[in-house]
């Protein structure tokens, strides 16, 4: 009896440690979890042969996907200790691909970062400055990057006056042109701008409406009129259509000019006819 019921005992553990064993054989493995984000680092001293006055060297960060051409850009460094801020400089990371040394020029741009502005009154020689990019390239395509300072004069408008003004002056027989004020506005390094023209037409002849009133811009001046000046004449403004019949008349005209040098270098203005 005792043989029968030790060999029934036997085989109904065996039955169990095979279930167990088949039971532990189907749970499944648990995967490998992977960062949905990569870090890439690189140092700002081998970014470029000599790094950007203030910086005194640090780390850029690129973090993201490694698929996104849509990151995360930091940077920790430090100032040196001669630095002197405006507060008007901006910290820039260029991203690169293809990187042929340490050169700048020799690199293929990819992408830019604007990591803000240093402050002026920096307590301490540190800099933590982040930004995000939007690169030509993925994330981990980009090979090396490289830091610049940028700054912005905000303060300063975009566009300049110059303003031309005459008391009472002759622009043809028997025709003047008193308390003229002639305006050029625009951009100073632009060769296209604006001009404006405010001033007493009178003529003492009767004119039939086919003349023009144009406005001579000219490098250097002298007081000689349009047809004996030695000046260097750049470019010719038409005001617009002289008035009709004789007498006194206010104008008020502007035109687009197109000039051979750029705003900044035109000195003077002469009116005359056309």
């Amino acid at each position: 009896m005792i043989p029968h019921i030790l060999l029934t005992a036997v085989g109904t553990l065996a039955l169990l440690l095979s279930f167990g064993s088949g039971r532990a054989q189907d749970v499944p493995a648990e995967p490998d979890v992977k960062p949905p984000f990569t870090v890439r680092s690189f140092s700002s001293v081998h970014g470029s042969d000599a790094l950007p006055s203030p910086l005194g060297g640090g780390t850029v960060s690129l973090i993201g996907e490694a698929d996104s051409k849509t990151f995360g850009v930091s940077f920790n460094g430090t100032l040196t200790s001669s630095a002197r801020l405006t507060g008007k400089e901006k910290l820039i990371a260029l991203l690169y691909i293809k990187c042929d040394g340490q050169e700048p020029g020799r690199r293929i741009t990819v992408g830019t970062v604007d990591l803000g502005a240093l402050k002026p009154a920096q307590p301490a020689p540190a800099v933590m400055a982040t930004g995000e990019a939007t690169a030509f390239v993925p994330l981990a395509s980009i090979t090396c990057t490289s830091l610049a300072i940028r700054i912005d004069e905000s303060d300063k408008p975009p566009f300049i006056v110059k303003t031309f003004t005459e008391k009472d002056i002759q622009i043809a027989r028997d025709i003047t042109v008193q308390d003229s004020t002639v305006n050029l506005i625009g951009e100073p390094d632009s060769k296209s701008f604006g001009a404006s023209y405010r001033g007493t037409f009178s003529s003492l002849m009767e004119l039939r409406g086919e003349t023009t009133l144009v406005a001579h811009l000219y490098m250097k001046c002298d007081t000689k009129p349009p047809s004996e000046t030695a000046a260097i004449h750049v470019g010719t403004a038409k005001m617009g259509e002289a008035p009709k019949g004789r007498g006194d008349s206010l104008r008020i005209m502007s035109a687009d000019v197109t000039a051979f040098v750029p705003l900044r270098e035109v000195e003077c203005v002469k009116l005359g006819l056309q």
